[in-house]
């Protein structure tokens, strides 16, 4: 969506000018009057005191009229094209759709609250001025980047447990260090990075702003032809730059945030590698267990993919119980094969 803010083109209103004129003519006169009334001014100093004179009675009335004058209105930002703010909707809604968040019985009110307004911002955007479409919209993603994923899942449907499908997806390729730009899937939205190699091979993926003076690391381990699904916090642009460091070939692609794999309540995800899942459900914990001899780590992040707390560390098989909150984002990076359940699967 184009976030530039156009204006009408309305002509500059010059105050000073026409300030300076009135303060000149009346000025004058009334310096004029002064001499006719006194019988003329008899100055010491000449013609320097004259001219101190001269301005200082122009003065008070050049202030008077600035102030007076009315100040010039600001331009109001002029309609979007009608196909740019119906792609805006239409972008926010999807983006509505995918949103993990589902108020539940314990939601609070701040959570209902800004959920509300995430909802209320759809629909007036539909019925409002284009003009009025991007500040609307804009205050719907605030709301909706204040919503974590605390609430049950109410669409079953979008609960996957396979692998997500990759047909059709718009892959970037490269061999060895190199940096790219990559169009963000859904603006305001974060979104899932899907990284694959041809064989086992440590591969670093690290973001950049436009300028190239930030680097923050995205992915950075062991893969192999399983590749890495790794969620990324939402950005205020439509790309996101990367650097990418590798020995040998790769290929990758940004997915939207429905492409990320759902936990329910008695469903089974197995999984090898590096990947962020959504857990929605009820109960308070997760069973996770761990194939091989590799190191594996699990975190929990934010419903924007930042991360907040670790969960499990460790190496070599294992089955752990792991206590969630009943709705919220889990982070696993490993090498090896893993499978996440709830108890009662």
């Amino acid at each position: 969506m184009n976030r530039s803010t156009a204006h009408t083109d309305v002509p500059p209103v010059r105050r000073w000018p026409k300030a300076l004129l009135h303060g000149w003519v009346g000025g004058s006169l009334g310096l004029l009057l002064m001499m006719v009334v006194i019988g003329g001014l008899r100055l010491s100093g000449g013609g320097a005191m004259f001219l101190v004179l001269y301005c200082a009675a122009i003065l008070p009335p050049a202030l008077v009229s600035y102030r007076l004058q009315p100040r010039p209105a600001r331009a109001a930002p002029t309609a979007l094209p009608p196909e740019d703010t119906e792609r805006a909707i239409t972008e926010y809604g999807e983006l509505l759709h995918a949103h993990p968040y589902s108020p539940g019985h314990t939601a609070d009110t701040r959570e209902l609250a800004d959920y509300d307004t995430a909802l209320d911002a759809y629909e007036q955007a539909k019925r409002s001025a284009p003009a009025q479409v991007p500040a609307i919209l804009a205050r719907g993603r605030e709301a909706l980047n204040r919503l974590g994923t605390t609430g049950p899942d109410s669409l079953d449907h979008r609960l996957g447990t396979t692998a997500p499908d990759t047909t059709g997806v718009t892959w970037s390729q490269g061999r060895g260090t190199m940096k790219l730009r990559l169009p963000w899937p859904t603006p305001g939205a974060p979104a899932l990075l899907v990284v694959e190699t041809d064989v086992e091979r440590h591969l670093t993926v690290h973001s950049r702003s436009g300028r190239g003076s930030r680097r923050q690391p995205l992915l950075d381990g062991l893969l192999g032809p399983h590749g890495a699904q790794v969620g990324v916090p939402a950005q205020d642009g439509d790309s996101l730059y990367v650097e990418v460091g590798a020995d040998g070939p790769w290929r990758l692609a940004l997915r939207p945030l429905g492409a990320v794999r759902k936990l329910a309540d008695g469903g089974v995800l197995h999984g090898r590698g590096t990947e962020t899942v959504l857990r929605r459900g009820t109960a308070g914990a997760v069973e996770f267990e761990h194939s091989g001899d590799t190191e594996f780590v699990v975190r929990r992040l934010t419903g924007t993919f930042r991360p907040t707390r670790l969960l499990a560390q460790g190496r070599g098989r294992a089955r752990l119980t792991v206590p969630v909150q009943r709705c919220c984002v889990l982070h696993v990076e490993t090498t090896g094969s893993w499978k996440l359940r709830t108890p009662t699967a």
